[in-house]
C-alpha cells in the first residue's frame, strides 16, 4: 500500500482491532480490556459472522497514549484515565493529523486521487517518509509524573508543567483535577499554532482551542469505571501547592512524549514504519 492509499484510507476514519494494535503495540487483550472498562468507545461492534469491530481516529490517538502509559509502568486502567484527562487532547488529537499536515484538507478532493492536493511545503516533517520518527522538541507534549504521584504536562520546552491529576492507592487509582490556569501556556504551544493554520475564512476554529475540556459532560458516565475528578483550582488549594512544590524540585519523574507516541502510531498506520510488536498475541 502507497501513501496515497493509506490515506484515503485513513480518511474513511474507521480503524479495526488489528489497526490499533499493530500501530500502537496495545495487545488483543489489553485493548479488548480497555473496551470493557470504558477507557475506548467503539463506533462499531464485532457480533455476527463477518463483522468487525471499529474505532474512530480519537480513539486510535488516544490508545497509542495508553499504550505509552502502559509500557512506562503504568496499569490499563491508570493509563486510560490519564489519557482521557489530558487537557486540551482533542487539539492535539485533530493537529497532530498526516490529513492536516499532508493535504489542503479544506480543498476540493481531485477525482482521480480522491484526496486533495497536497501541501507544497510541510510546516512540520511528522509523516515524511524519507526522515524516521523522532521528539521534536519544538512542538512535542511531553507528559511528567512527580515521584509516582503528580500527573503534569508540558505543552513547551522549558514551559511550566500543568498539573491535572494525581495518582492515589500507590498508583492503583487516578484522580482528574477539573479545569484551572492552563489556557494561556497552551496557547504559546506550537502545537496550538499549528491548529490556526489554513483555516478557511467563515470556519470557526474549534471551542476546544479557546477552554480547557470541561469533563463535566462525561465524567458521571464514567464514573461508575472508576473515574473521578476534583476541583484544585484554588491558587491556595494544599493539593495543589504541594504538586508544584513537587514538580520544581522533585526526586525523580516518569517521561511519557505523548506527541511522539501518536506520531509513531499514525506512521505505522501509514506504513512509513513497520508495525508494533506486541508483547502478547492473544
Amino acid at each position: 500500500m502507497n501513501l496515497d492509499q493509506a490515506l484515503r484510507r485513513y480518511r474513511e476514519g474507521q480503524f479495526s482491532d488489528a489497526d490499533v494494535t499493530q500501530c500502537t503495540g496495545l495487545s488483543k487483550r489489553s485493548y479488548r480490556e480497555l473496551i470493557r472498562t470504558g477507557a475506548v468507545c467503539t463506533i462499531t461492534e464485532d457480533r455476527g459472522r463477518g463483522l468487525v469491530r471499529l474505532c474512530d481516529a480519537t480513539v486510535f490517538k488516544r490508545c497509542a497514549i495508553i499504550a505509552a502509559l502502559n509500557e512506562a509502568g503504568w496499569s490499563l486502567a491508570v493509563a486510560g484515565q490519564i489519557a482521557l484527562a489530558l487537557p486540551f487532547r482533542s487539539l492535539l488529537y485533530e493537529t497532530c493529523d498526516p490529513l492536516r499536515i499532508l493535504l489542503e484538507s479544506w480543498a476540493h478532493v481531485d477525482p482521480q486521487s480522491g484526496l486533495p492536493s497536497r501541501v507544497a511545503c510541510p510546516r512540520v516533517d511528522w509523516f515524511d517518509p524519507e526522515k524516521p520518527a523522532k521528539a521534536d522538541p519544538k512542538t512535542d507534549w511531553v507528559m511528567e509524573i512527580y515521584e509516582s504521584r503528580f500527573v503534569g504536562v508540558k505543552y513547551t520546552t522549558g514551559g511550566k508543567s500543568i498539573i491535572f491529576g494525581d495518582l492515589r492507592d500507590r498508583g492503583a487509582s487516578f484522580v482528574g483535577w477539573y479545569p484551572c490556569d492552563a489556557r494561556e501556556e497552551f496557547l504559546r504551544s506550537e502545537i496550538a499554532k499549528l491548529s490556526k493554520e489554513r483555516v478557511p475564512e467563515g470556519v470557526a476554529q474549534a471551542d476546544f482551542v479557546e477552554t480547557w475540556e470541561d469533563p463535566t459532560p462525561w465524567s458521571k458516565d464514567f464514573a461508575r469505571h472508576g473515574y473521578r475528578y476534583e476541583r484544585h483550582d484554588s491558587n491556595h488549594d494544599p493539593l495543589r501547592l504541594a504538586a508544584e512544590a513537587m514538580a520544581h524540585d522533585q526526586l525523580y519523574k516518569s517521561t511519557i512524549n505523548v506527541s511522539l507516541a501518536v506520531r509513531k502510531a499514525l506512521r505505522r498506520y501509514l506504513g512509513i514504519e513497520p508495525a508494533a510488536s506486541s508483547h502478547e498475541l492473544d
